[in-house]
């Protein structure tokens, strides 16, 4: 990890990476943090950024100030699995070839690292690329999103970063490069189930549009009533089922929640994935992405 990851301000080496690891464990980071290797006579970061794959340019955001992102590029890989995306964030400049729509093959050049963001500076010496995988949670972001508390207006559509959740990079390359998965979508259906929710709701969820794959059931069944999903401990929904009325018997509220593996929560002090006394067992951040994959 030394040379490769960038830490924050602390120098802890592991603030770079995935999951709750800033803050004393408090602050979730949803990608990984990768350093400058190259820089000019300014000390400015020069590093090209590569496309993790071959993909469809979905957006790019060339504005720095209106978003925590700063620059950022986000691109679909439909050959992994249809939703599934990769961001790239903190960009120095994008070429104005790079456009949403535009194909691009894995290794190619689709930006330079910097230090852009919005609302704060990041230091010459801290400049990084922020790099995300994870899965487009739908169109319908724009909904949810006017539903929601916020004062701050959505510049970026439905390509938003909060429409996107990240799965654990450096995990993933891992066992890429070490040959525990063949491809990134075999690493995702072998993520470890920590809770499952059931959601008593006949409206397909937004992800299971964008990729049906996703579903357990190959129909649904005449007398739907409701939804099992599958979830990650860091909140990725991998997996669907329709469930049939007698299935939801007794679970009369719209959400609820059973722990599957306590032992990946307990030491996950940034998520609110469950509890026992609200949203039927649901933490407030599984309430949230439930409603927002049933966004009404």
């Amino acid at each position: 990890m030394d040379g490769v990851l960038q830490p924050t301000v602390s120098g802890v080496l592991t603030s770079g990476l995935f999951g709750c690891v800033r803050n004393n464990g408090r602050r979730f980071h949803e990608g990984v943090d990768l350093r400058a290797i190259s820089r000019d006579k300014r000390n400015e970061a020069t590093d090209p950024i590569f496309a993790f794959e071959d993909g469809l340019v979905r957006y790019v955001n060339r504005t720095a100030g209106n978003s925590s992102y700063g620059r950022y590029v986000v691109i679909e890989h439909p050959k992994i699995a249809p939703g599934f995306v990769s961001l790239y964030a903190h960009l120095r400049s994008v070429p104005d070839a790079i456009q949403a729509g535009v194909s691009v093959e894995g290794g190619q050049v689709i930006a330079v690292m910097g230090r852009s963001a919005g609302g704060y500076t990041i230091p010459r010496s801290r400049a990084h690329l922020h790099f995300e995988l994870g899965f487009w949670l739908g169109p319908n972001f724009q909904k949810w999103y006017d539903q929601q508390p916020y004062e701050s207006k959505n510049d970026h559509g439905s390509y938003n970063g909060m429409n996107i959740i990240g799965l654990d990079v450096w995990q993933l390359l891992g066992a890429l490069r070490r040959g525990e998965a063949e491809d990134a979508w075999q690493f995702v259906m072998s993520e470890q189930i920590a809770v499952e929710a059931f959601v008593r709701e006949t409206a397909i969820p937004e992800l299971l549009v964008v990729n049906p794959h996703l579903m357990q059931n190959v129909v649904i069944p005449p007398d739907h009533a409701g939804w099992r999903v599958e979830v990650t401990w860091y909140g990725l929904p991998t997996r669907f089922k329709a469930l049939t009325a007698a299935e939801m018997e007794g679970r009369e509220r719209w959400l609820t929640v059973n722990i599957l593996r306590p032992d990946l929560l307990e030491d996950k002090l940034c998520l609110d994935m469950a509890r026992n006394d609200i949203f039927g067992g649901a933490g407030a951040k599984l309430n949230s992405l439930m409603r927002r994959l049933f966004v009404d």
